[in-house]
């Protein structure tokens, strides 16, 4: 069904895939779409495949990005822009260009990160963070969520006892930490010096909340065993915007802080 040139492929993969999809030419148009996403193409591009199908078979041409491979090879990230041959008012076949774009696609992936990522512990850094949280609470108001605000105690003295390293690896180990405490869908950032921010997003309960919180606040490491104050306002009962949410989690941080090696919660009695 296609037949094409590719300017730039890898050459591990450029004319393998080429040779490899000849074959499938003399299959019909909906046979070769089936055959081709499940030979050559990654499992979570074939939503995209399928529409770019759709758009062809009905005489319109397509371009579209999608991970490819054949021979065994990894798959290459390419841009492939096809044009159908109509025949009687049918797509009989497809005349396409098949374009490596792996370098700038990796390219890109590194600029996002370095968006969206603070350089030295990994985490969302600010900026992202407070964009993301104000997302979700738009898109999921019916939710219940947690806003926590987490601060190293007495950082400075751990950098003036034990040096500024000292002070980098226990950075990098509450970091470390928080993204194993929290999951995947939870925006877990470092929100300046030794201040960190997580939003927990759709709350599981009470008790996965509090120990998760006892599990932060005494930290044992090899360099030295460090202490953290955690702030929490809940949303919606706390506020249902960034801005005041963060206002309350600051406060109830605040008052952490007095006690040290604790946390506390929005001034208002914890109900999950």
């Amino acid at each position: 069904m296609m037949d094409g040139e590719t300017p730039s492929c890898r050459a591990t993969a450029r004319w393998e895939i080429l040779r490899e999809v000849r074959p499938f030419s003399q299959l019909p148009p909906e046979a070769y779409r089936q055959a081709v996403s499940q030979y050559f193409a990654h499992p979570d591009d074939r939503a995209v495949i399928d529409r770019a199908f759709r758009s062809i078979l009905s005489g319109a041409p397509a371009t579209y990005e999608a991970r490819m491979r054949a021979g065994g090879s990894s798959f290459v990230w390419c841009k492939l822009d096809v044009t159908p041959v109509m025949e009687n008012g049918e797509a009989v076949k497809m005349i396409g260009v098949i374009t490596d774009i792996s370098a700038a696609r990796e390219m890109t992936d590194t600029l996002k990160k370095q968006v969206r990522l603070d350089a030295f512990t990994g985490l969302c850094n600010k900026k992202y963070a407070v964009s993301a949280i104000w997302r979700i609470l738009a898109e999921v108001p019916e939710g219940r969520h947690a806003l926590l605000i987490i601060d190293i105690d007495g950082f400075k003295a751990i950098n003036d006892t034990h040096g500024h390293a000292a002070g980098d690896a226990v950075i990098q180990d509450m970091a470390g930490r928080l993204t194993a405490c929290f999951r995947t869908s939870d925006v877990v950032s470092r929100f300046g010096g030794d201040e960190y921010m997580v939003l927990v997003r759709d709350l599981p309960g009470r008790e996965w909340l509090l120990d998760r919180l006892e599990g932060l606040v005494s930290c044992a490491h090899p360099v030295c065993t460090y202490t953290n104050s955690v702030g929490v306002a809940l949303f919606p009962r706390d506020g249902e915007t960034f801005d005041s949410l963060f206002e309350q989690a600051d406060r109830a941080l605040y008052h952490a802080k007095a006690q040290r090696r604790a946390y506390a919660f929005a001034p208002v009695p914890l109900e999950i």
